[in-house]
């Protein structure tokens, strides 16, 4: 009896010195908590992005809810639809217009039977007639008073007959609710981006139909070496080949200006002729790794003018004569939707 009481005093020792004898019905357990996840794709026959000028062209996607345990069982989905407008605000830097802020606009609802089941596809489909619905009313400040979004004249290009143009971007969001009274409207990080088979949002933009490939000819004047000026007129005829859908290869990005001022090749490289909803730029560098400029002046008919110049100080005139065909009237140099 000696002995015990002993060592029940040694345990009482410990407990007070070191805490080190434990009751294990003090220990917390974790009671986890079930979740879900969501996980949109594009349909394979969808477009993957809006075409300007042909507002009828939708996005098709799959949406799947998805509980790994089976033990969720989702009762009502909330899709929501935003919609972002890049332009160059009064200080002369890129900003972004977000006119549905951070959670969209409300687009659809799914609840009782239409709600897919466990790991089910659902298709959704967004025109864009669904987010000038969402959209028409709404007003921005872009260069210090509140105008109408569709009707703004830095933006002319856009029209009711289209009324997205290149630098919109869109997004799809969801809520969904689950049978226990649960809402699920944001997940972690790894799970929007990293988790496979899951994501949070799905996110498209704009793309516009464009047709400025085939022959020409061209006239140069107004030469210009390194800066200095350069007298002559040169003449003479190309092809530009699309690769990527609104970017072209020219056989000479200098008009005959290499041959002519250097007795060297045609300008190449990497250059590229970009045209982004009739909004030309030159794209990439020439073999001396020189980067170019386009100011176009016209485009009238099968006549497109512009002056031409790069890094290294060389330019001049140009005059290309489409083989056949016309220019489109509204091509430009001029970003749209900047306050200066």
């Amino acid at each position: 009896m000696k002995n015990i009481t002993k060592i029940i005093v040694t345990c009482s020792v410990f407990l007070i010195t070191f805490s080190a004898c434990k009751d294990d019905s003090l220990q917390i357990i974790p009671d986890w908590e079930t979740a879900v996840n969501t996980f949109a794709t594009r349909q394979a026959t969808s477009s993957a992005s809006f075409v300007n000028g042909s507002p009828t062209v939708p996005i098709n996607l799959n949406f799947r809810w998805i509980s790994i345990d089976g033990l969720n069982t989702v009762t009502k989905i909330e899709y929501y639809l935003l919609f972002n407008e890049g332009y160059v605000d009064v200080d002369n830097n890129p900003a972004v217009a977000r006119h549905g802020g951070a959670g969209g606009k409300l687009f659809k609802t799914v609840e009782g039977g239409a709600v897919p089941a466990n790991r089910a596809d659902v298709p959704v489909t967004v025109t864009q007639n669904d987010v000038f619905q969402l959209y028409k009313n709404n007003k921005f400040n872009y260069c210090g008073a509140e105008v109408d979004v569709f009707s703004n004249t830095l933006k002319p290009g856009r029209t009711p007959a289209s009324p997205f143009l290149a630098g919109d971007t869109f997004s799809l969001k969801w809520i969904v609710y689950t049978a226990d009274g649960r809402k699920f409207d944001s997940w972690s990080p790894s799970v929007c981006n990293e988790f496979p088979g899951s994501n949070c949002n799905f996110s498209w933009g704009v793309v516009c139909n464009s047709n400025l490939g085939g022959g020409y000819s061209y006239t140069t004047t107004n030469l210009k070496r390194g800066g200095a000026a350069f007298a002559g007129t040169l003449n003479g005829t190309g092809t530009a080949t699309e690769g990527s859908e609104g970017s072209y290869t020219l056989a000479d990005f200098s008009f005959g200006g290499f041959a002519a001022m250097y007795g060297d090749d045609p300008a190449l490289g990497s250059l590229r002729l970009s045209d982004a909803c009739d909004y030309l730029t030159f794209k990439g560098v020439d073999q001396y790794g020189d980067s170019y400029t386009i100011t176009v002046t016209s485009a009238a008919g099968n006549l497109l003018t512009f002056v031409w110049l790069n890094t290294y100080g060389d330019g001049g005139t140009t005059v290309l004569t489409k083989t056949t065909g016309t220019w489109p009237a509204a091509l430009t140099s001029a970003p749209s939707g900047s306050c200066n």
